[in-house]
């Protein structure tokens, strides 16, 4: 074959940087193909990152800023070049999109074997309790008012007995299919089309409107302790009120918003809201500035409980009955998977499609997965001599 010319190719690696002499070379009369000429080393070495790299990178940045992912990278590998975080910011989102469609690719395939086999008559238990679902703000790049820089984070996750459950996290915005992802993480958690699931949130607007693209499948359940401490925050402002002659006493409306409590632990909202309703109309059109703070925080609960009276269930059976009925262990998800890598002490500003991607490797991170996929598509990092490289 006739040479056309030669350049260097650099190749980055975990011991430093590599550089290559790649000719570009004319291919033969028998081999004629579209192009005119071909480099069989560029086309041998398309990502010019060691796989070993690559996975150092994407790990330490899901768990720190880019900064420090830098500085910790020139510390602890003998690099002879200076890495830069935007390199590193680029190898997340390759590898962010290229995990999200490898999870895709491994659901479709456990239902479609699960679709083969035969299911039985009475579908057996699912291996999750639930799963808990909530949602995270974060700063947007480029804006400055206030209402246009935030977006928000849905973030989920598995509720099991014994085993820690896995998570997942997407952008709100960017998620035009919210069923598909949900039964993806379904399946990835071992969970057959036939069995049963219970969704828990606190009810939040986005969330809830998450929840209903979830599709007609489980039980939707409202938490119960956001019901619990929005009672507890009115009945606190009731005893803060001061009394009147004419009027009916806090002890009387304590005691009705007891009641209305009651109905809402028995999985009855309707009367519950008749009994809110009265408490407004005791409290009277004309209240001081106390009542209208206590107006204004009965107003909220009523329209908060109606907005989500068909995820209101009965909460003492479910209970004594031994099944979850709070999202506690979604919101420290939430502060686990969103405030620790892109709140708390990270003052910067993300681009959603950007933020996304990071926290498909985030998750797959602290889901204790992303190595297993890392070796999937560089079998040769695998085992010990792998180990080696990557150390």
């Amino acid at each position: 074959m006739a040479c056309k010319g030669h350049h260097h190719l650099v190749f980055r690696s975990a011991f430093g940087r590599l550089s290559i002499d790649s000719p570009r070379l004319y291919p033969c009369r028998r081999c004629q193909g579209d192009a005119p000429t071909f480099s069989p080393i560029a086309n041998c070495l398309p990502e010019r990152v060691s796989p070993e790299l690559q996975y150092l990178e994407v790990k330490f940045a899901a768990l720190m800023s880019y900064g420090l992912t830098v500085n910790v990278l020139q510390e602890v590998l003998p690099l002879d070049h200076v890495l830069a975080a935007s390199s590193i910011r680029r190898q997340v989102t390759t590898l962010g999109r290229r995990l999200e469609a490898e999870q895709a690719t491994d659901a479709r395939q456990q239902a479609e074997a699960a679709a083969s086999v035969r299911s039985p008559e009475i579908p057996e238990p699912s291996p999750i309790r639930a799963v808990g679902i909530d949602g995270g703000y974060l700063r947007r790049a480029g804006h400055r008012r206030r209402q246009d820089g935030w977006f928000e984070v849905i973030v989920g996750k598995s509720l099991r007995d014994q085993d820690a459950g896995h998570s997942f996290a997407y952008v709100h915005k960017l998620e035009r299919r919210p069923a598909d992802r949900m039964w993806n993480f379904l399946l990835r958690e071992g969970v057959q089309p036939s069995q049963p699931v219970t969704f828990l949130s606190d009810g939040g607007d986005t969330v809830r409107f998450a929840q209903l693209g979830f599709g007609d499948r489980g039980d939707y359940v409202l938490d119960w302790f956001h019901i619990a401490m929005r009672v507890q925050n009115l009945e606190q402002m009731i005893k803060g009120r001061p009394a009147h002659s004419d009027g009916p006493s806090n002890t009387a409306l304590i005691k009705t918003l007891h009641g209305a409590k009651w109905h809402l632990w028995h999985g009855c909202p309707f009367p519950a809201l008749r009994r809110l309703e009265s408490l407004g109309w005791d409290l009277g059109p004309e209240a001081s500035p106390e009542e209208g703070k206590l107006l204004g925080k009965l107003e909220e609960f009523i329209v908060y409980l109606d907005n989500n009276r068909h995820f209101i269930v009965n909460y003492g059976d479910r209970y004594r009955h031994g099944e979850p009925i709070a999202s506690g262990f979604v919101e420290s998800a939430v502060n686990q998977v969103v405030s620790k890598r892109f709140v708390k002490r990270q003052q910067m500003a993300w681009r959603p499609r950007h933020a996304h991607n990071l926290l498909q490797i985030r998750t797959a991170v602290l889901n204790n997965q992303l190595r297993s996929y890392v070796e999937r598509w560089y079998p040769s990092i695998a085992g010990e001599e792998g180990h080696r490289l990557a150390a």
